[in-house]
């Protein structure tokens, strides 16, 4: 049935502006039949070659990044062919048709997550948790049940054996969630979890959960850095995002001039910090002004912090004030995407306590990351623990469709007013 839902809705998106496009602009008789098939023709592109590279399959499974990823192309081949059928048939090119074919992709990506949205069985797998050596937290239970899995958890095999006798396992992800001393202490247990179909925990979080797992034992010695065409490409959305961004920087900046002096506060305007960059180079990190100064307390910010002007606390919940590390990015020191950088005092604390905190200082730090908008706003050690599994498989896993999908999801938490 979800099969069905999206293979229609790439027949009737494009056939549908194409109607539109039809009625919005006078065409000639003769070339009425000749638009309305090419935008039959458009649909025809995007289910064949969604079918070809078997996209359909498991769609809901894909994490959105592959979404995007499966749109563009999709769409950049029917673009291409829609060229050349305009060629062929010498048809005039005018920006509202451009416009209208430039949608439809968007219009397909925001009809199928309707879909999901009130379609509660897109996934209807199974997740079964056997062992009990990592906790899952509420966020990440809350995550899977999300995308329509449904969890069940079983202290041991035995436990899990005995509630799953007639059950197919093909329908089932079955995740071995055991220390791997613990687990070699299992008779056969290669046996087990070959004939039970298997994921070890690690495996499974990456794959799921989309972070990766920190054994306590594990240290990692290997760096995965971005390649110098990646690097390109994370500049190029820097430079774009810096000239997006500095008109915004400067309104704001103005309207926090003129409340400030009207509330006779005498406080700069910028906040300046010293924080690890890329190999844990100290670098001054820029942000503006949300507390007051000559305050003696020198911790990390809490919910309904004191020290926050009252006004400023929409824009902080807003991330405005995180703006002028645009500069940052223009000196080298950020990218937009990537690891947060941590107040000093901090980061040493949690470099001496949790292994492989320093693997997130092999990239440059970002404004925003995958950590950021993924887990809520960080207290304690557990907390940056949990961070540093997701900013480990961003640095593990980057792409630029990983990149636009955190761009995206940081602008749906800000809509949210998502922080403090």
């Amino acid at each position: 049935m979800i099969k069905l839902y999206l293979y229609l809705t790439d027949l009737l998106i494009p056939i549908l502006f194409g109607g539109i496009y039809i009625f919005l602009i006078s065409l000639q008789e003769r070339f009425i039949d000749i638009y309305f098939h090419n935008f039959i023709f458009f649909s025809c592109t995007l289910i064949t070659i969604s079918s070809i590279q078997n996209y359909y399959t498991n769609y809901y499974s894909k994490h959105f990044s592959e979404k995007i990823k499966i749109s563009f192309i999709t769409f950049f081949i029917a673009f291409f062919l829609q060229l050349i059928l305009h060629l062929y048939h010498e048809l005039p090119l005018d920006f509202i048709l451009v416009i209208l074919w430039t949608i439809i992709p968007l219009t397909i990506l925001l009809v199928r997550f309707l879909i999901r949205k009130f379609c509660k069985s897109v996934n209807n797998i199974i997740i079964n948790i056997i062992g009990t050596y990592y906790q899952f937290n509420d966020y990440e239970i809350l995550m899977l049940t999300n995308k329509g899995f449904i969890l069940f958890f079983y202290n041991s095999f035995q436990d899990f054996e005995k509630n799953n006798k007639n059950k197919n396992c093909n329908d089932m992800i079955n995740v071995v969630n055991y220390h791997n001393n613990s687990l070699e202490e299992l008779k056969d247990y290669e046996t087990i979890i070959i004939s039970n179909n298997c994921l070890l925990i690690d495996k499974f979080m990456e794959l799921y959960l989309r972070k990766i797992f920190i054994d306590y034992r594990n240290i990692i010695t290997h760096k995965d850095t971005y390649h110098y065409s990646d690097f390109i490409l994370k500049r190029l959305i820097d430079y774009i995002a810096v000239v997006l961004f500095i008109p915004i920087l400067f309104l704001f900046c103005m309207l926090i001039f003129f409340t400030k002096a009207i509330k006779n506060i005498n406080d700069s305007m910028f906040f300046v910090q010293k924080r690890y960059g890329l190999n844990k180079r100290i670098f001054n990190v820029y942000k503006i002004r949300t507390m007051y100064t000559n305050l003696k307390t020198q911790s990390n910010t809490v919910k309904n912090d004191s020290r926050i002007y009252p006004f400023a606390l929409i824009i902080r919940k807003l991330r405005i004030d995180e703006l002028p590390q645009i500069f940052n990015i223009l000196l080298g020191d950020m990218h937009l995407v990537g690891p947060r950088p941590e107040w000093i005092n901090l980061a040493d604390q949690y470099s001496n306590n949790i292994i492989n905190y320093n693997y997130r200082h092999t990239v440059r730090p970002g404004i925003t990351g995958w950590a950021q908008i993924i887990h809520p706003y960080g207290v304690n050690e557990e907390d940056a623990r949990q961070k540093l599994m997701y900013d480990m498989y961003y640095i593990k896993h980057w792409s630029i469709w990983f990149e636009i999908e955190i761009c995206i999801k940081t602008f749906m938490v800000i809509l949210d007013k998502r922080g403090f």
